[in-house]
């Protein structure tokens, strides 16, 4: 198939050569949980439609996302340069298609390659960025503001106006009640930003919903175009995608 996954399209002809065949296309369902915490880590995800939610896991089952991984980057990345073990739970977001791959391959070839090594570390380096900056906004912004933030990020990774988010989807992205959710959503569709639906919300106004979020989400572009390139900023994710074949799996 073809992809528009950025770390993929990014990796030199020599290593995709090396790691083409042993790529999987991977078909996952929305609430797909790819990673545990604890869990020991064996393939890479590598999102092309499909959109993944890292979330942090309370004692008490509690959730809160610091990060969602779409086509720009990648998640297992650390375990591919060292580490074998997951931190967090990751589970799909949005459904969709990833291209995954043993990680044990795949860091056979960044110990043989130091410029796949670089890349690698570059988007480990902007999905942490990412986390880092989640916890400063849960700490200082209002409510809607980091669902506006959301709603964009989500909206960037699928290049489509309709999201693919229940209210429980927002309320673990954002770190708040369902019921708190519900009412924020209920006066963005009274200021015309949003159209709300089951399981999905279409955006009316993204200039509306730019204006209302944080200074977060510029600012995670600024980061993704700094660390990985302008091809990870939304105004570039509709850019031709490049093929790679792949044998299907589930």
């Amino acid at each position: 198939m073809e992809t528009r996954n950025i770390v993929l399209n990014s990796i030199q002809p020599k290593d995709m050569a090396a790691l083409k065949p042993h790529l999987k296309l991977v078909e996952l369902a929305s609430g797909d949980v790819l990673y545990e915490p604890d869990q020991k880590v064996d393939r890479v995800h590598f999102p092309n439609t499909a959109v993944l939610s890292v979330v942090m896991v309370m004692e008490d089952g509690r959730t809160v996302e610091t990060d969602t991984v779409g086509f720009e980057s990648a998640v297992g990345l650390v375990a591919a340069l060292g580490s074998s073990v997951s931190i967090n739970r990751i589970f799909t977001q949005i459904p969709g298609f990833t291209l995954a791959l043993s990680a044990h391959i795949l860091r056979q070839q960044v110990d043989q390659s130091p410029p796949l090594r670089s890349l690698l570390l570059r988007h480990a380096q902007a999905n942490l960025a990412q986390a880092h900056q989640s916890v400063a906004c849960n700490a200082l912004h209002g409510v809607e503001q980091r669902l506006c933030r959301w709603l964009l990020a989500s909206n960037d990774r699928t290049a489509r106006d309709v999201v693919e988010l229940t209210q429980q989807d927002l309320a673990t992205m954002v770190g708040v009640q369902r019921t708190t959710i519900t009412q924020t959503l209920r006066e963005l569709t009274s200021a015309g930003l949003i159209q709300q639906g089951r399981g999905h919300i279409r955006i009316l106004n993204r200039r509306g919903l730019e204006t209302r979020a944080c200074e977060c989400y510029m600012t995670l572009l600024g980061t993704l175009n700094r660390v990985i390139g302008p091809d990870a900023t939304v105004e570039s994710s509709a850019a031709a995608p490049r093929a790679v074949r792949a044998p299907e799996t589930k």
